[in-house]
């Protein structure tokens, strides 16, 4: 992919979500190819991230184990490493369940594009941190919003479905489930902030 290419997909990504999509369905790439652009996704938020806190400073000391990863890049890589993974695995089995006809290999080319989507974000908004805190802070909005909308119509895509607040309804049952069976491993693990007393 030549850097115009990217330009292309990238404005495409944001205008025509589902043409991006099936475009980078159609390009059929070999499976080794997917997980390279899965650890380059990776690595890149690894190193954003490790830039945004020796520029912008790091969570306290006495900050909760879960915000405290932010400031590891290779902890919070692996993380978002097992994240897409896991969030391509259920943009295809969840939509499968429904009728879909989605393959995994095809969702997780397409959940790693959303994660380079983001990284472009992540990367204004450090700029922004700059000059611009308060705009900074509007950026970080925005990304929750740019992953839940590409997220609806990626899967939309995979799959063949017409309807997006369906799957957008579906998209937040299968978070709330899966936000509750990792409660009690995060605990397990004593990721989880303690209570007050």
């Amino acid at each position: 992919m030549t850097r115009d290419d990217f330009k292309t997909l990238a404005v495409q990504t944001l205008r025509q979500p589902e043409e991006a999509a099936r475009w980078l369905i159609a390009l059929n790439l070999p499976m080794p190819v997917r997980w390279m652009a899965l650890v380059l996704a990776v690595a890149l938020s690894g190193i954003l991230a490790f830039g945004a806190t020796a520029i912008l400073g790091g969570p306290q000391d006495d900050a909760a184990p879960v915000m405290a990863i932010t400031g590891q890049p290779l902890v919070l890589a692996a993380t978002q490493l097992v994240a897409i993974v896991l969030g391509a695995g259920l943009m295809a089995g969840v939509g499968r369940m429904f009728g879909g006809r989605g393959r995994f290999e095809d969702a997780l080319i397409l959940t790693v594009w959303i994660e380079v989507m983001l990284l472009m974000v992540q990367l204004a908004q450090i700029v922004l941190s700059l000059a611009l805190p308060a705009l900074a802070g509007m950026l970080g909005i925005l990304a929750v919003a740019l992953f839940l909308w590409l997220t609806v119509q990626f899967t939309k895509a995979l799959h063949g479905f017409t309807s997006g607040p369906k799957v957008l309804l579906v998209m937040f049952g299968t978070l709330l489930v899966m936000g509750f069976i990792l409660s009690f491993f995060m605990a397990a693990l004593g990721l989880m902030p303690e209570m007050p007393q």
